[in-house]
């Protein structure tokens, strides 16, 4: 009987290594955005641990499953469509009694924020709501605005502008009416003569006018975060649109614990306030310039 050489088994089982997806090896560079303050509040349990009953002792907990933003959203600090919540979870580290010091917390946000997708925009633009099959994808504009930023071709597209018609010779229309609606322009010549982005931006998309492209891009995603106050809160990690995540939390203000409530034992109607200090790497759908 004959037995493959250890040289074979191992070429073998190198060639279906290589035969295999290369892996990713890109690092993304990171943007960072800054937010004034977003005022959260909740409930939040508490947990004696030990079952002393008394006073604060190491291992108590204080669980808030939601706390949700209730101002400071919407248009914050350039941004729009602001939309924050978060649950936490806060440990005693020490025996103690009054006055406390703070307990070390632990934290998970869901967070999401917009932004115009063009900054240089006619006064009078008029938005309109569309189905978002009507629309040019976020992820088409952004390929060309990153290529012209990164000092890629700004000319004129070589077909003739009568190629194209309007926006359903790039977008297939989608009659579903319960598809999503979205805020959208419309490339017009009096938007391509408002300033040179804009005019390459219409070369490359829509050289004859008519298309309608996302009026706001938005990110939505999750981040953890840790900290004890009076400290600022560091931020961890993050996923989706927040891949990779980090940064720190400002608590301005001393957290407000409300009122107590002895049956289950919770704080009722607590809250806080942040300012969200936040860097992120430029992955999924939108690079480079968001």
């Amino acid at each position: 009987m004959n037995f493959p050489t250890l040289s074979v088994i191992f070429l073998s089982a190198l060639s279906a290594v290589s035969a295999g997806p290369a892996y990713d090896t890109n690092i993304p560079l990171p943007k960072c955005a800054k937010f004034k303050t977003i005022n959260f509040q909740g409930d939040a349990q508490i947990v004696d641990t030990d079952g002393s009953g008394a006073g604060q002792t190491a291992g108590d907990m204080a669980i808030g499953e939601v706390y949700a933003g209730i101002s400071g959203l919407g248009n914050n600090n350039g941004f729009t469509g602001v939309n924050a919540q978060f649950k936490s979870v806060c440990v005693v580290t020490k025996d103690q009694s009054f006055p406390f010091t703070s307990p070390t917390c632990f934290y998970e946000f869901e967070f999401g924020f917009c932004r115009p997708l063009l900054y240089a925009l006619p006064d009078k633009l008029e938005k309109q709501y569309l189905r978002r099959s009507e629309v040019i994808p976020e992820e088409k504009v952004l390929a060309v605005i990153n290529e012209i930023e990164r000092g890629g071709r700004r000319g004129r597209r070589t077909q003739e502008r009568d190629e194209v018609k309007n926006a359903t010779d790039i977008v297939p229309k989608n009659e579903d009416q319960d598809e999503e609606l979205i805020e959208a322009i419309q490339l017009t010549a009096e938007f391509a003569e408002f300033s040179k982005l804009n005019q390459a931006v219409v070369d490359q998309l829509c050289p004859a006018y008519g298309c309608f492209i996302p009026f706001y891009i938005c990110r939505q995603g999750g981040f953890t975060a840790h900290g004890s106050g009076p400290d600022h809160i560091e931020i961890t990690g993050g996923t989706y649109d927040l891949f990779g995540a980090f940064g720190q939390i400002i608590t301005p203000t001393p957290f407000n614990p409300g009122t107590y409530s002895p049956v289950p034992p919770s704080l009722v109607g607590t809250s806080i306030e942040m300012n969200i200090e936040i860097c992120y790497y430029e992955k999924n759908r939108f690079p480079y310039i968001f």
